[in-house]
């Protein structure tokens, strides 16, 4: 009986269990997390959501910094590179970033670049050398440090991306020192090369230095051209919905590399382009000035219009003409024959024509204009053009290699340029339209300049 009585009182339990649990509701499955793009334009509008982590507020950086998208190591997940240069002994700062592996936002990556080592100086250059290997790709950077004007230093970087990491290590650099060597009381600028990669330090000749980065990686790594663009925010674009993402958008597309071993040489800017007197081994050394294929600082040596040719020492006429490694040109000339009287201009922009031509028009429109000056159409220099040679005699100049566009306070003028292919002179046609008679044929000057320091 006892028994029974057991049996019932358990299958009662059974049963008010069974509809306790009918009675509960069936729990739902969890969602799946949604997926994220990883499509580079989707990660380019994750980058600008934050910017809060990467968009400097500070007053005295934010219109200075400048800001780069790229994909350095090629892993599809997209960095953002922000730097400045700030004060006279130009010190960079540089912070990296790179979306996280699920593609839902930014995080900032460690750099590390020596306890001693000065960041190199990446901002002011849209290429770079780039050597492409199975340990990463190798960004080659410059780094100019100025301790005053005795002591400078040049160096020669490397910057690759591994692992969550961006590593920098100086492969070479140059000590430039104020030292008299020749006891005339003066100091000349001296130039001592040291190896500092990969192995113990040594000095170098100058030819040693500039093969430094390349004998480094040797035959195993591809030379390649990386291709970036620096975009800047001012004070209201950086609150903007619109113009962040598309500005970030527009760096992202001009991001790439290319094979071009042309542009890979022409990249190296030897350090005595940055220095008037410069001695190596006791020697001055030969000066390499300016961008790519322009040298410097030019001296006017001969001057002539469409109908006279003239000494430019005749007269007490001063001319000189400095291109800076910043693309920017300054030009100073005094001509008592000259009613316009003394040109001292300072910071022109350089256009360099493409493929030995310029686009005019778009130059023009990009340069400061004077008000109602339009250029005559019977002006435009194409092939043909001449240039005085070293009697007055005029010499076929074809095309042009740059040009500056500039107003004065009397006119509109402009530089159309050449340097010689096989007597490496300057040549420059100077066009000058009267303010007060903007559509008349322009004044040509046409003037001769040669390397006048080194």
């Amino acid at each position: 009986m006892k028994c029974k009585r057991i049996f019932l009182l358990c299958l009662t339990l059974a049963i008010l269990l069974s509809a306790c649990t009918a009675s509960q509701p069936a729990e739902e499955p969890a969602p799946e997390p949604e997926e994220v793009s990883s499509d580079p334009a989707d990660q380019v509008k994750r980058i600008a959501e934050d910017r809060e982590l990467w968009l400097t507020a500070d007053p005295e950086q934010a219109d200075g910094m400048l800001y780069a998208v790229t994909d350095l190591n090629e892993n599809g997940r997209l960095e953002l590179i922000a730097t400045i240069t700030e004060g006279t002994g130009l010190f960079s700062t540089i912070r990296f970033y790179e979306m996280n592996e699920s593609f839902s936002g930014l995080e900032e990556l460690e750099y590390t670049f020596g306890e001693s080592h000065s960041e190199p100086d990446i901002g002011w250059f849209n290429s770079f050398r780039c050597y492409r290997g199975e340990l990463g790709n190798f960004l080659v950077a410059s780094d100019e440090q100025r301790n005053g004007y005795g002591e400078n230093y040049y160096n020669q970087d490397v910057l690759v991306l591994q692992d969550g990491t961006v590593e920098v290590l100086t492969i070479s650099y140059c000590m430039v020192l104020a030292e008299d060597s020749n006891g005339d009381g003066e100091p000349e600028m001296h130039a001592y090369y040291y190896s500092s990669g990969g192995g113990e330090e040594e000095e170098l000749t100058s030819e040693a230095f500039a093969s430094s980065v390349d004998d480094f990686f040797g035959y195993r790594y591809d030379r390649y051209v990386m291709d970036l663009k620096w975009v800047q925010f001012d004070a209201q674009e950086r609150e903007s919905e619109v113009d962040v993402p598309a500005k970030l958008l527009d760096s992202w597309k001009a991001f790439g590399f290319r094979k071009d071993m042309d542009t890979f040489e022409a990249l190296f800017v030897a350090p005595s382009s940055y220095y008037d007197e410069l001695y190596e081994n006791g020697q001055k050394a030969p000066i390499e000035y300016g961008m790519e294929s322009l040298t410097d600082y030019w001296q006017l040596t001969e001057i002539s219009t469409e109908l006279e040719a003239r000494s430019a020492q005749d007269g007490n006429i001063d001319c000189h003409l400095i291109i800076g490694q910043d693309g920017m040109a300054s030009f100073y000339y005094s001509d008592p024959a000259d009613a316009r009287g003394v040109f001292d201009l300072q910071d022109m922009p350089v256009a360099m024509a493409s493929e030995g031509r310029g686009d005019l028009a778009e130059e023009a429109e990009a340069s400061e204009s004077v008000e109602n000056a339009e250029p005559a159409e019977s002006t435009e220099n194409t092939e043909g053009t001449e240039a005085p040679g070293e009697s007055g005699e005029l010499l076929p100049v074809h095309g042009m290699d740059w040009m500056v566009v500039f107003a004065t306070e009397d006119g509109l003028d402009r530089f159309e340029a050449t340097i010689g292919p096989e007597d490496g002179l300057l040549y420059v046609t100077w066009y000058w339209w009267s303010e007060e008679e903007p559509g008349a044929d322009p004044v040509i000057t046409k003037l001769v300049f040669t390397n006048g320091v080194g």
